[in-house]
């Protein structure tokens, strides 16, 4: 097994962060099927390897600033078993950390790891009081195209309905074909816009094809294309109350001089033919919808809007910007099926599948909702709070309105 660090492949607006891509060598016909989803017979092309991340911090003995662009302090997978942690509270509020962090006895007063987990998995923002009125996505479907996925995770491996891959994750040496491990950020993303937990659409049905984004963003965009294509192919067989309505991308680092462009730009211009809203990073380029994410105050309620901030990296808010969380966010981790991670510092990577999940919602409620109309329901039902943020995305006064 080796490992590789893979560079930040979102170069203008999204969080930049370490990604981790571990490899394994299998036949490569090794589709299997899941016979535990509630799917009745799902398309699983192959079962990523869980990830390890236990190089990245390894045994310490005190914290470091790291400054993964996720969080100041790195901690997921660590054994911090021998650290005294008893004054490093809001040290342990900046940090990254995960199922697998092996913490020591001393933790400060008022800091359980457990209940911080709990805490974060909510998706916020009275997201939850939709789904007990059972507005949950039911019967709408969602594509994502992004990294390798944990498709095995508790959190959406029952409304996992399709997983496909490309030839970006794999790799030939010596005459051998590797494949890289689930990533960290496929499973995010699907947690956070289907997860029975953590997701804004928890009862959505997903179809999910990875792709490798350093390749795709460096080399060639023409496998973001045949992707995106690949589930409006899908979709034109899908039952009419069933259809993928939103496919979500967390990239948006288009260049006109990459091979594949104009064949990415043909399948985006076919997707909005065809009625598909395409979420990406480059959204406001695109559509002119502009968006930003939004900052939060640690340990605090996700669902007040007083909770919520400016983010770090882009703190213009407008009443014309529509804002969603990122920030102090529990989700999916690749290394485990029941393994979480907490990231104090998000970015639009995140954004994206929040406002997938939440137009779906929209789509359960009223079926012939159309991108724009959502967006001008959504600014207009958007929340300034307390603080004068602006533009605070509000699932309910979406739902409020489309129901009248």
């Amino acid at each position: 097994m080796k490992h590789t660090t893979l560079i930040s492949y979102l170069l203008t607006a999204i969080l930049i962060f370490p990604l981790t891509a571990c490899t394994q060598q299998l036949p490569a016909s090794s589709a299997t099927t899941n016979s535990t989803s509630n799917i009745s017979s799902p398309h699983i092309v192959r079962y990523p390897s869980t990830a390890d991340y236990t190089f990245l911090v390894g045994k310490i003995n005190k914290l470091t600033k790291t400054e993964n662009g996720m969080a100041e302090i790195e901690l997921r997978s660590g054994d911090l078993s021998d650290v005294n942690l008893s004054d490093s509270y809001d040290l342990l509020l900046e940090a990254a950390f995960d199922s697998k962090t092996v913490w020591p006895a001393s933790l400060p007063n008022g800091f359980d790891p457990n209940a911080v987990m709990e805490l974060y998995k909510d998706p916020g923002l009275n997201v939850k009081s939709l789904h007990h009125k059972g507005i949950t996505g039911k019967g709408i479907s969602i594509g994502i195209i992004d990294q390798p996925l944990l498709v095995e995770h508790e959190e959406y491996k029952d409304q996992l309905a399709y997983y496909e891959e490309d030839e970006t994750i794999q790799h030939e040496e010596n005459g051998n074909i590797f494949y890289e491990d689930a990533s960290m950020h496929g499973p995010a993303v699907a947690s956070i816009a289907v997860g029975k937990n953590t997701g804004v659409a928890p009862e959505a049905t997903l179809y999910y094809i990875g792709e490798n984004f350093v390749t795709i963003d460096t080399e060639d965009h023409s496998p973001l294309a045949s992707a995106l294509n690949q589930l409006l192919d899908l979709n034109k067989n899908l039952p009419t109350a069933n259809k993928i309505r939103v496919i979500s991308i967390s990239w948006g680092n288009e260049n006109k001089n990459r091979k594949g462009y104009d064949e990415y730009m043909s399948a985006l211009a076919r997707a909005k033919e065809e009625g598909v809203f395409v979420l990406t990073t480059s959204l406001e380029q695109r559509e002119g919808f502009q968006l930003n994410g939004l900052g939060k105050k640690p340990l605090a309620d996700a669902n007040d809007f007083n909770s919520y901030k400016p983010c770090r990296w882009y703190p213009e808010h407008t009443s014309n910007r529509l804002s969603a969380p990122m920030d102090y966010r529990c989700i999916a981790s690749p290394t485990g099926s029941s393994d979480y991670a907490v990231y104090p510092q998000g970015g639009l990577s995140w954004v994206m599948p929040y406002l997938a999940g939440t137009y779906a919602l929209a789509c359960q409620v009223k079926p012939d909702i159309t991108p724009d109309e959502f967006w001008k329901v959504a600014l207009e039902t958007s929340v300034t709070n307390d603080a004068s943020l602006p533009g605070i995305i509000n699932p309910c006064g979406i739902i409020d309105i489309l129901e009248k």
